[in-house]
C-alpha cells in the first residue's frame, strides 16, 4: 500500500527507529516498526489479517473509517484510508494515512 502520514511529526517519528524507541520504548517500537512494514508491503487493506501477527480492526463507523493494526498496549498503528468511498471493499483500498502510533492509540 502507499503509506502517507497525517502530519510531518508522525512521519518523522515513524521514519526514525531512534525516535520511535525513545517515544515508545524498545519493545513497543519494535512491534510498531513491524506493523509499519506490514502496512507498506501489503497490496491492499484486505491483505492485512484479522489475526496475529497483524490484527486489523475497524476502529470507527464514520466515513472514511479509522482502522488500527496491532494490539492495544502492545503497539498499534491508527490510520485512515485515502479516497475511501462508502461501501468500498477493503480490497480496493491501496493507500492510507497514518494518524498515530503507540502502545494504545
Amino acid at each position: 500500500m502507499q503509506v502517507g502520514f497525517e502530519t510531518p511529526s508522525v512521519g518523522a517519528l515513524c521514519n526514525s527507529w531512534q525516535k520511535l524507541a525513545r517515544a515508545l520504548g524498545h519493545e513497543t517500537a519494535e512491534k510498531v516498526k513491524d506493523l509499519l512494514f506490514f502496512l507498506d508491503t501489503a497490496p491492499t487493506l484486505a491483505d492485512l489479517g484479522q489475526s496475529p501477527p497483524v490484527l486489523r480492526n475497524q476502529h470507527t463507523q464514520q466515513h472514511p473509517p479509522f482502522f488500527t493494526v496491532g494490539r492495544k498496549g502492545r503497539g498499534q498503528v491508527l490510520f485512515q484510508p485515502l479516497s475511501y468511498k462508502k461501501e468500498q471493499g477493503l480490497h480496493e483500498v491501496d493507500s492510507i494515512n497514518i494518524i498515530s502510533v503507540g502502545g494504545s492509540v
